[in-house]
């Protein structure tokens, strides 16, 4: 037999190396990874959630983005608690201390079904809801799905106007391609550098946030996760990007004027989409508005949630 051509050969170990290595770097269960508070167990799944706050005032739910967890939301969890609310975080699934389940269940639809049923779970009727990026388009899914428990909502660097998986969740779908894509993408070690890349300032970004962000990444089932997320459709019976004009809820939409993933100009368009929203840019900001303006972003949140009433 004639061995491989030497490209060949390392294209094939590159694709074979994470069926290996992944076991040695997701090595621990959700309920090991620092500051988790509390699971509630929803259709199978214990989801991780946060819960602080006077447990009879105002609840505020804060949905993270891609790739991010609990963790993300701790300046405003701080701000949101010293300002009188009760203020929920829901790791959802896929992320951070909440299962990661092989299966297509990771569209929009999904994802705000699950966390209004734990909502449910945790006695919880009407509350404000703050979401960013893909977190801030589940925000919107809940609002359309929901909109008799919704008093007010959050979007800050909201997904809002994407039709279906960006073109890398094809390859992602194929056996051995996608697990090796998770393997690289989420890498601990790219952390740091990504968190980077998608800011204007990096003067927050410490090694403990680093650190903080990377690790869930640790955890059993993160790189089959993302595959699933990506043979899931991307919203369900209701698409955000058709159905934006529906949503009735007050909006405000937080936006970086530097932000590359979601450009500003969307949140122009969003709010003239919206019945009800108002903009608010931040200059010299990227795509984490809430890391990187935490202060002004509180402000507004709270002033929006709770200074409105």
């Amino acid at each position: 037999m004639n061995p491989l051509p030497p490209f060949a050969a390392v294209s094939m170990a590159a694709l074979l190396a994470p069926l290996a290595l992944t076991p040695l770097r997701e090595r621990l269960s959700p309920a090991e990874l620092p500051g988790v508070q509390h699971f509630v167990r929803i259709g199978g799944y214990d989801l991780h959630y946060t819960d602080e706050g006077p447990r009879d005032a105002p609840v505020v739910l804060l949905i993270h983005g891609f790739a991010a967890w609990a963790f993300a939301w701790r300046s405003q969890r701080a701000a949101l608690v010293a300002a009188g609310r009760r203020v929920v975080t829901i790791d959802l699934p896929g992320y951070g201390a909440s299962p990661r389940p092989m299966a297509p269940v990771y569209s929009t639809h999904d994802q705000a079904l699950t966390l209004l049923q734990a909502l449910d779970a945790l006695g919880i009727g009407t509350f404000d809801v703050v979401g960013h990026s893909f977190g801030g388009r589940v925000a919107f899914q809940i609002a359309l799905l929901a909109p008799q428990r919704v008093r007010r909502v959050v979007a800050i660097c909201p997904e809002a106007f994407t039709i279906g998986r960006p073109p890398i969740a094809a390859l992602a779908r194929l056996p051995l391609v996608g697990q090796a894509l998770a393997y690289y993408v989420l890498a601990p070690s790219l952390v740091g550098v990504g968190l980077r890349s998608l800011a204007k300032r990096d003067d927050w970004l410490t090694d403990e946030v680093v650190a903080g962000y990377a690790a869930p990444l640790y955890v059993r089932g993160t790189a089959a996760a993302q595959v699933w997320q990506a043979r899931s459709p991307k919203d369900g019976p209701l698409p955000v990007p058709e159905n934006l004009a529906a949503i009735r809820p007050p909006i405000l939409l937080l936006w970086g004027d530097g932000d590359t993933v979601f450009p500003v100009d969307e949140g122009r368009r969003l709010e003239r989409i919206l019945p009800d929203a108002r903009l608010i840019v931040y200059d010299r900001t990227g795509h984490l508005p809430y890391e990187e303006r935490a202060a002004d972003v509180n402000q507004a949140v709270v002033g929006f949630l709770v200074g409105a009433r």
